[in-house]
């Protein structure tokens, strides 16, 4: 049995998977991400490299030890538009900066987008937000940081798959796309959008074509792993891409959402188009996605969660996360639809197009400001915001008959699934697997490696359930 493996490396932990064709998962790795660097300036977000290397490579061992077949490929995957510079031989230059990092700030972010052009960013089907790869090599270039002599930006993802076959870094359109210097209608980097960031072609990884192979993997990778030396390493994609394809089947029109620590709504588009406050992203292969991202996910609800304990705290009072987590469900439930007309906006750390915007409240009464009527409220908001990009779509919004919902925030919260099927007037399922964005990650690395003919016979593997339905997940190991 020939089984299809990826990685995935994400903000807050490490997922690997192993799939049969039958699309049943045969392992199941999670490690917590371990390398977030403490102690730095304030609105710098960085990892440290070789730390996520060794665990990543702690993952695959892992995995290795439970399966049960032949792999026959590697899939990667991982956190999108962050960057980390790497020299000639894979060495990193620099800590991966990420998607959280806030270094460049408001005026940087505007002085980078002087730069582009309106045509340059239509093109690149996104407007660059902080946290953005190239809005980050402007911030690093005017404060002369960036490195002399040879180096090349790469994500973690790309990173780490060049280190495990010993070769250079190439990136998918995905990928790519995410840093914001990159023609999605040529299918290659803008040399305008690169000028603006302060850097080259020269320093950019050549584009690869959805589900390329690097490489195989090295002696010394599969002596570290357990895997079979020379197994192919397929080029990473964006988890974002990654958990459309482990959750939406190939042609079906339905909305994927996905709330994490942040909230994106997606959903495929025959051909290119730009939607106000949305982005036009790559989607394999040589496909296109419209993706309404950065309002807020399940970031804003452990804001309610760290207030309430907060409170508690200041009078002597101390419980455990769960504990109020727990607590907080019980009231939320209590109370009517309506919420006691509270209404919560919960962008607290700002939203990609308004990066100065805060969280706030509307409706605040006496009696309707209490932890149950928040928590309600704070849910409803992150359901109302993805709806929001629903309605900017107009005519490019889908005739859709279900969300298909992903993250561990929608699985593990009930009143969210609610307030989603709400706002959308949709049925919400979710896929009977989890790791979603591994589990798209193996189904490219599959095809790569002729497990299945093509992405759509190996989308029609994945079972579904509807959202909150009490069946066993799939899983060995």
């Amino acid at each position: 049995m020939r089984l299809a493996l990826a990685l995935d490396l994400g903000t807050t932990s490490l997922g690997a998977v192993a799939i049969d064709r039958n699309g049943a998962v045969r392992g199941r790795v999670q490690r917590p991400n371990r390398a977030h660097l403490r102690g730095l300036v304030s609105g710098h977000a960085e990892q440290d490299p070789a730390t996520l290397f060794d665990d990543a490579l702690d993952a695959l061992r892992a995995l290795a030890r439970c399966l049960d077949g032949e792999p026959a490929s590697l899939g990667l995957t991982g956190q999108m538009h962050g960057v980390l510079l790497a020299g000639p031989a894979n060495e990193p230059l620099t800590p991966l900066i990420s998607w959280q990092d806030r270094r460049a700030g408001v005026a940087g972010l505007e002085a980078f987008l002087a730069f582009c052009s309106a045509g340059d960013l239509e093109r690149a089907g996104c407007r660059p937000a902080l946290g953005y790869g190239g809005v980050t090599l402007h911030a690093l270039a005017s404060a002369g940081k960036l490195p002399q002599g040879e180096w090349v930006a790469a994500t973690v993802a790309d990173w780490i798959g060049a280190k495990l076959a010993d070769a250079q870094p190439r990136m998918d359109p995905s990928q790519a796309a995410a840093l914001g210097l990159f023609d999605v209608v040529a299918n290659d980097w803008n040399p305008n959008l690169l000028a603006a960031a302060g850097t080259s072609r020269e320093h950019l990884p050549r584009i690869a074509t959805s589900g390329a192979v690097l490489g195989g993997l090295t002696a010394a990778a599969a002596r570290a792993t357990g895997l079979p030396q020379r197994l192919p390493v397929v080029a990473s994609i964006g988890d974002n891409q990654a958990a459309v394809l482990g959750s939406l089947p190939s042609g079906e029109e339905a909305y994927q959402i996905n709330i994490g620590t942040g909230g994106q709504v997606n959903w495929p588009i025959p051909s290119f188009e730009r939607v106000e406050a949305m982005d036009t992203r790559p989607l394999p292969v040589g496909r296109l996605m419209l993706t309404g991202a950065g309002v807020s996910g399940g970031d804003a609800y452990a804001w309610v969660e760290r207030t309430v304990s907060t409170w508690l705290e200041a009078f002597g009072v101390v419980r455990s996360p769960e504990a109020i987590y727990d607590r907080l469900a019980e009231l939320a439930l209590a109370l009517p639809d309506d919420n006691g007309v509270l209404v919560a906006r919960p962008v607290f750390r700002g939203s990609r197009r308004r990066p100065t915007e805060r969280g706030s409240f509307q409706g605040v009464t006496f009696e309707n400001f209490t932890p149950g009527h928040v928590a309600r409220a704070v849910l409803e908001g992150i359901a109302a915001g993805l709806y929001e990009f629903v309605e900017s779509a107009g005519a490019a919004a889908p005739a859709a008959a279900r969300i298909i919902a992903t993250g561990n925030a929608v699985r593990r919260n009930p009143l969210l699934v609610a307030a989603l099927e709400r706002r959308f007037g949709l049925p919400v399922f979710t896929p009977l697997h989890r790791e979603e964005a591994a589990y798209g990650a193996a189904l490219l690395a599959g095809v790569s490696a002729g497990i299945w003919a093509d992405l759509r016979e190996a989308g029609a593997v994945m079972r579904l359930r509807p959202a909150g339905a009490d069946e066993p997940e799939q899983a060995r190991g």
